[in-house]
């Protein structure tokens, strides 16, 4: 049975304090490794010089450990480390402390207890610890909120700061993020799109003034729009099909996922609103007719400053103003039947709401209803969501003078036994998982087979991420829609280049196409999947500047060249190679670059015939410059299907050679398997370009016309 599960604070205090007092030399103490890592520095500074002057007013609490190679010290800090920290900086070598022998588990709950007691704990710190007596302890939110003298709500809104990502706890105990937008952060699902909402909160594109991070109002808005578009949340009635008369009403819309089941069978609700658009409009039509009918009854609508300050104070317990949204947990005596789950809109409707105060019109043109709260307060307490103070009170009496009987206290004992036996299954369930991933990690340190591979990409497809295969964007999918089922029926009997192709495609699939959002200042802005994308095709030797320069080939201007810029011109863009001789013939004050051409072309393989260069064949045979460009620039992975039927040496000692392409899979037709590697130094063409011959003696490129 768990002593100390419910026992108050200042009595494990007071046990703590049943040891014996004495001066301990600094340098046989150790911190416990379990105990908080962040100290503000500034702070502990402060604290040293005040030790340098006075001394350490309240001795720590200590216990003795048995001393090991890495740690020789005797003792271990069970409260008091920022007091042990600060006297090393101080530069004192001894320090006042109370030794008392304990158990880790008595140890550990003691710390726990303290960092929690500290006047300033950082919210996450904070959260971090209920979390700890909840799950090693086995406290319920309640017992937790007795244990630290604050309200069950508060408890619960720190416990869910726990379901932040490493990565954005730790700019949230950086300061960088407030506690309400962390908590706002932490209210979405999945790990990934928390490090893209917080990306976007704090480094908004198109931000004024530029450089700063959304406001707290501004971040709310932001994710829900941005992140939470459901119709049964819609600010608009759903049904109305007057409000906006060309879309009609959402119920009937051919938009939401309900009414095209087939189409959005990977939707799993019916209520999704898949046209961001006509749903922004329909949120403008149901603010605008808020406030004509507010302006008609003589309700203020506030704007600008005045209306910014009073949206602020709603989320303070004492503001008189409260929204509509606004938790249920932030008022007075919440009913047990309630859970301290919800908000007000929850509870009342449009019979039993209060008249509205007023409203606040945001820049942007959406209407906030502020209602007064003790209205609110009076008609939770009506309709039992709230207990008046009557009822609460008498409640509270029965529930302290109510004697325990010996079936109570049988279920008490029961319930201990019940949660330490779940500790105990966690905790072997998470031994059990972890060297169940530690062998499979031996295992595939060598490279995962097929089959584990298949497993996994799978996972990524179908796990709640905002992976998806671009299909919409990559041609090699067709047009036929897929669903999830029929890729993964695919992945089972993918081959592994193909297995390794899906996975690429699922996480770099995003970055393949921009948006109006994605623009600043008319660049566009790269992120982090793009730039890795560059990065590998640079690996596999695809420049992406080359690419971008032979899809939007820049002018050619001639007056800086010289002779190797001639020649790498022609490496990029060979097909572009007739294009250059034009611009060097016009160019009549660089003559020089004309036979400076003529050598470059000639190292890439050309010559000049017919008006124009060609590529130069052993068997007499010639084919024009940018005929062949077209295939040889290509690399072999990403030819089309038109260079892809059958190829043709220039070197006739080669003779003809067909290349080698991959049946498709029957059971579906992507994606298209890439063609057998060849090499790249086999020079190839089209079978369908057409071969020009050209004169046994290659003109010379100066013409009598240009002399």
């Amino acid at each position: 049975m768990k002593k100390n599960a419910t026992k108050p604070a200042a009595v494990i205090a007071t046990a703590a304090n049943d040891g014996v007092f004495g001066i301990h030399r600094i340098n046989e103490i150790r911190p416990s490794p379990d105990n908080r890592k962040r100290f503000n520095q500034l702070a502990l500074k402060e604290l040293a010089d005040s030790i340098k002057s006075i001394g350490v007013a309240q001795p720590i609490l200590i216990r003795p450990v048995a001393p090991t190679a890495d740690a020789p010290e005797r003792y271990e800090i069970v409260a008091g480390e920022r007091r042990w920290r600060a006297s090393i900086i101080a530069g004192i070598e001894v320090i006042p402390a109370m030794v008392r022998e304990m158990s880790d588990r008595e140890a550990a709950m003691i710390r726990i207890l303290e960092n929690l007691q500290r006047e300033d704990p950082h919210p996450l710190e904070e959260a971090i610890g209920y979390e700890q007596l909840m799950l090693q302890f086995g406290y319920n939110a309640d017992q937790v909120a007795d244990e630290i003298k604050k309200s069950r709500s508060y408890v619960y809104g720190r416990l869910k700061l726990c379901a932040l990502t490493n990565d954005v706890r730790e700019l949230f105990l950086d300061n960088k993020i407030s506690a309400s937008t962390a908590l706002l952060i932490a209210r979405i699902p999945v790990p990934a799109l928390q490090a893209k909402a917080l990306d976007e909160v704090i480094n908004p594109k198109n931000a004024y003034p530029a450089g700063e991070p959304l406001s707290y109002r501004r971040a709310v808005e932001h994710i829900q729009s941005r992140y939470m578009l459901d119709l049964t949340t819609a600010v608009f009635p759903v049904s109305d099909g007057k409000l906006l008369a060309a879309a009609g009403a959402c119920t009937k819309c051919p938009k939401r996922t309900g009414n095209q089941p087939e189409v959005f069978s990977d939707i799993k609700s019916a209520d999704v609103c898949t046209d961001p658009d006509c749903f922004g409009e329909k949120k403008a039509a149901h603010f605008a007719k808020v406030v004509v009918t507010a302006n008609k009854k003589g309700v203020p609508v506030l704007e600008g400053a005045e209306g910014k300050i009073a949206l602020q104070n709603t989320w303070q317990r004492d503001s008189e103003l409260v929204r509509g949204d606004q938790a249920i947990w932030s008022f007075e005596r919440n009913a047990p039947s309630t859970k301290n789950n919800g908000s007000v809109i929850d509870f009342l409707d449009e019979r039993t709401l209060p008249p509205v105060a007023n409203y606040f019109k945001n820049d942007d043109g959406t209407v906030i209803a502020f209602y007064d709260r003790q209205a609110i307060q009076q008609a939770l307490e009506k309709v039992g969501a709230c207990e008046t103070v009557e009822q609460h009170s008498e409640r509270m009496s029965l529930i302290v003078n109510a004697p325990k009987t010996e079936a109570q206290i049988a279920k008490d004992i029961a319930e201990t036994e019940l949660k330490e036996a779940r500790l105990k299954l966690l905790k072997e369930e998470n031994a059990f998982r972890l060297s169940l991933y530690k062998r499979f990690r031996d295992r595939a340190a060598n490279g995962l087979s097929l089959d584990s591979l298949r497993e996994f990409v799978k996972l990524i497809l179908l796990d709640n991420n905002d992976y998806s295969l671009p299909s919409d964007i990559l041609d090699v999918y067709g047009e036929a829609n897929h669903s999830d089922d029929d890729v993964c029926a695919y992945i089972d009997n993918a081959s592994l280049q193909e297995v390794q192709l899906i996975l690429v495609d699922l996480v770099l699939g995003e970055c393949l196409q921009v948006d109006s959002w994605d623009l600043d200042n008319g660049q566009i802005q790269s992120d982090d999947r793009f730039e890795t994308l560059s990065r590998m095709a640079r690996i596999e030797g695809i420049d992406p500047a080359t690419v971008r320069e032979q899809l939007y080939p820049s002018p050619i201007v001639t007056s800086g060249m010289q002779y190797d810029d001639l020649v790498k011109f022609i490496r990029i863009s060979p097909e572009r190679i007739n294009e250059l001789a034009k611009a060097v013939i016009a160019d009549a004050s660089r003559f020089d670059l004309i036979d400076a051409l003529e050598r470059a072309a000639k190292s890439a393989g050309f010559v000049y015939a017919a008006g124009g260069f060609i590529i130069a064949g052993t068997d007499g045979e010639h084919t024009p410059a940018a005929a062949v460009a077209a295939a040889e620039t290509v690399p072999v992975g990403q030819r089309n299907e038109q260079s892809q039927k059958v190829v043709k040496t220039i070197n006739s000692t080669k003779g003809k050679a067909k290349t080698a392409v991959m049946a498709p899979v029957e059971a579906w037709p992507f994606p298209r398997s890439p063609e057998i590697a060849i090499d790249s130094h086999d020079d190839t063409l089209p079978a369908e370009i057409e071969v020009t011959p050209a004169a046994e003696v290659s003109e010379p490129l100066v013409t009598e016309e240009i002399v």
